[in-house]
């Protein structure tokens, strides 16, 4: 009995973490409580990395700076050519178009006068042969600008306007002509007047929303590409930096690692890459300075010149209205002045004829012309400006004398001056030259700006495979060196 009791104590100890005694004897092991305290489970440490399975992932990481420049280059250049193309072809095309399309019209209201103060032989269509080609050319660049327009109805809808008014006005213009024929000269002057009161309300207005519509898609389009331009551009060179980063870091490395001081692969990838990229972002940097330089100076100049072609046009067609109908000499005169201030005007100066003809721009004149010579004087543009702003004062004064000559009643004096039309020549050659001279200069830009990027993708790409093969010749190198 006390035997049991003995054993059920024992084994009620165990149950409940009793020690027990320690059993002796052979064949006996130890429990493993004997030593007083639980043991802790422990998790199994971490082996470290072996060599070449670094080796192996530097191989592998490698690629990914290599790609990403690669990739920020193509898209830089992409982007960039996107630019230089529109604005240096498609979007100019559109307003030279627009510029053409407001010249035309001017030209043909100023050749109504002037046929109509001539002596000139109608065809069998009502018109004479020099209206015909003028309109022939007119009706063309209006086809132009529709199909070089942008889409969308408020860019198409004024040059349906134009060629829906343009049928009015040529119906005005046949009568007048047929009433000269007639010899009715007060209605030739009512006429007319109604004609050139639908050129002046309608038609040259709309036009000049088709120029300024495109000049907006142009000044956007430039804007924008830019403004995208310039973060590829930082984005090029954050990947340039980090990929000779990630370059420099690994040679360190694997001096440290291997006791050697360089690695002559992973030094000649360093030098292709640091290559690679001064080559990619200089050359995407000079397409840049380029365009803008065609942009922001010689398109500009070009443009203004187009408009002051134009309007010195209309400054001539109210010389001739003035002589077709003496009773609106207050009002050709108005007009003239309207236009004359356009072009060029300089406040608090009453003899503006004389500063032009001296070629003087003072600080603070206006108008196309002070525009175009100012420009010329901050450098970049010719001497062509210069000759505009003198030929200008010599058209002023001109047109000073033909007023003269018609308040003095000398009207066949004044029609001989007009119909010799010296100086308007002069002044039309002046603006042709120097437009042609800035365009010229435009389009250069235009063309270095393309060939500035011309296959930089290309051997971007070339140098970054050269740059990863490289790489990973330095990393086996390496390897190799270690397995033997």
């Amino acid at each position: 009995m006390i035997a049991t009791t003995r054993a059920a104590t024992a084994q009620w100890r165990e149950v409940e973490g009793a020690e027990p005694k320690e059993a002796s004897g052979p064949g006996r092991r130890r429990a493993p409580w004997s030593s007083g305290r639980r043991r802790t489970r422990t998790l199994p440490r971490l082996r470290r990395p072996s060599t070449p399975s670094l080796l192996r992932l530097g191989m592998a990481l490698a690629l990914v700076p290599v790609a990403v420049f690669a990739i920020a280059v193509q898209l830089g250049v992409a982007r960039n050519d996107t630019t230089v193309r529109t604005v240096g072809r498609d979007a100019t095309r559109g307003i030279t178009v627009a510029q053409a399309l407001k010249l035309n019209l001017a030209e043909l209201d100023a050749l109504v006068v002037q046929d109509l103060l001539g002596t000139v032989t109608l065809t069998p269509s009502g018109f004479p042969e020099d209206y015909n080609a003028k309109r022939s050319e007119l009706h063309d660049n209006l086809v132009l600008a529709a199909l070089r327009s942008q889409e969308g109805e408020a860019y198409q809808q004024p040059l349906a306007n134009i060629d829906y008014v343009l049928a009015h006005y040529h119906t005005l213009v046949k009568d007048a002509f047929a009433a000269r024929s007639d010899g009715n000269t007060a209605r030739v002057a009512t006429i007319y007047g109604q004609a050139h009161a639908v050129m002046v309300d309608t038609l040259l207005p709309e036009a000049e929303f088709v120029d300024k519509a495109n000049t907006y898609v142009l000044n956007n389009t430039y804007d924008s590409q830019k403004a995208r331009s310039a973060s590829t551009g930082r984005v090029i060179v954050v990947t340039w930096i980090v990929l000779v980063a990630f370059l420099v870091l690994t040679q360190l490395l694997l001096a440290r690692k291997f006791r050697r001081l360089l690695n002559v692969p992973l030094v000649a990838a360093s030098v292709v890459a640091v290559v690679a990229g001064s080559f990619a972002i200089t050359r995407i940097n000079s397409s840049a300075e380029h365009l803008g330089e065609a942009r922001e100076q010689a398109f500009d100049s070009v443009h203004v010149l187009a408009r002051a072609r134009a309007t010195v046009v209309s400054a001539r067609q109210s010389e001739g209205l003035l002589l077709l109908d003496p009773s609106q000499a207050t009002a050709a005169q108005e007009d003239f002045t309207a236009r004359a201030n356009q072009l060029f005007r300089v406040q608090g100066n009453d003899d503006v004829a004389a500063l032009a003809r001296s070629g003087t721009v003072p600080e603070g004149a206006g108008g196309y012309l002070a525009t175009v010579a100012g420009a010329e004087a901050g450098g970049g543009h010719d001497a062509s400006g210069h000759e505009v702003v003198v030929a200008y004062g010599d058209f002023l004064a001109e047109d000073a004398n033909i007023r003269s000559l018609v308040d003095s009643d000398a009207v066949r004096t004044a029609r001989g001056v007009y119909d010799n039309a010296r100086t308007f020549t002069v002044l039309s050659d002046a603006i042709d030259d120097a437009q042609t001279a800035d365009q010229a200069t435009f389009d250069g830009h235009a063309r270095r700006a393309a060939a500035a990027t011309s296959h930089v993708d290309e051997i971007t790409l070339a140098a970054a495979g050269a740059v990863l093969l490289l790489a990973l010749l330095g990393f086996y190198l390496r390897l190799r060196e270690y397995g033997a």
